[in-house]
């Protein structure tokens, strides 16, 4: 479905729109409706033979109508393209969310997804993604927590350092590694 963000222009946000979203349902009333937000191809370019779905809250208002408050840069035209699901929500007291969704639909664009992520991907079948990897949604929840709360873990388990914003270290990480703390907290 089109949802409308209203004010928005090309620049987009790219803001903690869960949190952006809460705040709006605590001051104005409402609903938070979690769901998918198409993120490729842009809405304007279909089609591409790929697809894919950033986890995204928009508001539900008091006047029934839906409204993203954190448009991301990709919804140029003042609509995302949104799918609500109901099974999913951010876990606010954890910080975790969800990695990204990638679908397939053409067979070179899978061939070159295998070729840059180092495994089989199917065209039509439903992948995690977070950077260059890829998951079968089958084999992993898709969960991920916000890194900048977890930084000392991060640090202690990886053997990384920070070094202002930056980590130092993941250059010697194992590829099974840069995986995982792609996938469990969004860094690569």
């Amino acid at each position: 479905m089109q949802v409308r963000h209203e004010g928005a222009s090309c620049a987009g946000s790219d803001v903690y729109c869960h949190a952006v979203v809460r705040d709006a349902v605590a001051r104005h009333g409402g609903r938070q409706i979690y769901g998918w937000l198409q993120s490729v191809p842009l809405p304007s370019r279909l089609p591409q033979g790929a697809y894919g779905f950033t986890f995204h809250s928009v508001w539900f208002s008091p006047d029934r109508r839906l409204i993203d408050l954190a448009p991301h840069a990709f919804s140029c035209d003042g609509w995302s393209m949104f799918i609500p699901d109901a099974t999913r929500s951010y876990d606010f007291a954890r910080e975790r969310g969800y990695n990204a969704l990638v679908i397939y639909t053409d067979a070179q664009l899978s061939a070159r997804a295998q070729q840059l992520s180092g495994m089989p991907v199917r065209p039509r079948a439903l992948y995690w993604s977070s950077h260059l990897y890829l998951l079968p949604v089958d084999t992993y929840e898709g969960r991920f927590r916000r890194a900048s709360k977890h930084m000392p873990e991060i640090e202690a388990r990886y053997a990384l350092k920070r070094e202002g914003r930056n980590l130092v270290g993941i250059d010697k990480l194992s590829r099974a590694q840069r995986i995982e703390l792609a996938f469990n907290y969004g860094l690569a």
